[in-house]
């Protein structure tokens, strides 16, 4: 990855939860100790982007997150917040590659629709 001193760039944080209702839960909190684990975060995800870890040092070439001033994961929430701002970058990028084409992995059955949950 490059970044520029002065572009702004995205970032977010992405989240992990243990249901209280969960039939599995000694799995789960095995599963969120593992890929939280120093080991998991220096093998498996800091040899390409950040870890949650501070005691796992960023990839060869960058320097910690906070360094960046021209990033905040409370920017990435606000934008995400903002259906209009959203909509207008979805137009944006659908007038460069195009609608969505073919099945959601996530839903192969095409059964959520679009919008999940907008019923």
């Amino acid at each position: 990855m490059v970044f520029l001193a002065r572009d702004p760039f995205n970032t977010w944080v992405q989240h992990g939860a243990i249901f209280k209702q969960g039939r599995h839960k000694a799995a789960a909190k095995l599963f969120l100790s593992w890929i939280t684990s120093q080991g998991f975060q220096k093998q498996g995800i800091a040899t390409w982007t950040w870890s949650i870890r501070k005691d796992v040092a960023p990839p060869a070439g960058l320097r910690p997150l906070a360094d960046y001033k021209q990033t905040s994961v409370n920017n990435f929430n606000a934008f995400m917040a903002d259906r209009g701002a959203v909509e207008r970058f979805r137009s944006q990028i659908q007038l460069y590659v195009g609608e969505v084409q073919g099945s959601d992995p996530a839903d192969p059955t095409g059964s959520l629709g679009r919008t999940p949950g907008a019923f």
